[in-house]
């Protein structure tokens, strides 16, 4: 990540989610439409899940509360986030760590959860070869984004002009659902499904970890 990309991510309020979701109608639609799409999403054998990019972990401990049997982990680049994250939600495991080098060996998880992370990474494609390296073979992520939409990039553009500014600049990539598919099929995954929700402008894929 560069240092300019890291300084818009570091401006971000480490209660961002938590308060919005109070706070704004906006974005407690958009996060809790977004949680139960995820949810419908996770079986109850899946054990171990690791949520890549989780911020102040208000979503990995939703699921966690959703699940819990399920260990759940979460990482992200952001210190002052995961420190916030350790304090409020003890029971989850939070690492600083990159996207692109995650800390844990190879076959660590049964589910990956990345939601609107990989249009933020210098490299996508290696974020994604490394959520392949952590999970089990046939395990499973989903992975979440806006769809690339009209729609979205007028309410995008509009968000950015009010609560969601300290975002400006912070998309480093675009993604259509067709360019996301042939990514995610060219690191050996296997795309078990795919919806939009939040009207059309999100997209979510299940996807299965297989040998390339």
């Amino acid at each position: 990540m560069n240092n300019k990309h890291f300084h818009i991510i570091e401006q971000v309020p480490v209660d961002y989610y938590q308060n919005g979701i109070e706070r704004n109608i906006f974005q407690r639609f958009w996060h809790v439409n977004k949680l139960k799409t995820v949810v419908r999403l996770i079986k109850d054998s899946q054990k171990t899940i690791l949520d890549v990019g989780c911020a102040g972990g208000w979503f990995i401990s939703e699921i966690s509360n959703k699940f819990p049997k399920t260990k759940c982990h979460g990482i992200d680049i952001y210190d002052k986030g995961i420190k916030y994250a350790k304090k409020i939600y003890p029971k989850i495991e939070f690492k600083t760590a990159d996207a692109h080098k995650i800390p844990y060996r190879e076959n660590s998880f049964d589910l990956v959860i990345c939601t609107e992370v990989l249009e933020h990474l210098d490299d996508p494609r290696g974020a994604l070869l490394e959520i392949k390296r952590v999970l089990r073979k046939y395990g499973r992520a989903v992975i979440e984004l806006d769809s690339g939409g009209f729609i979205f990039s007028v309410a995008w553009y509009a968000w950015r002009k009010f609560d969601g500014r300290v975002w400006n600049g912070s998309h480093l990539h675009s993604f259509n659902i067709k360019k996301l598919e042939r990514m995610i099929q060219s690191c050996g995954f296997k795309i078990l499904s795919k919806q939009k929700f939040n009207f059309g402008m999100a997209v979510i894929f299940l996807i299965e970890n297989e040998e390339i």
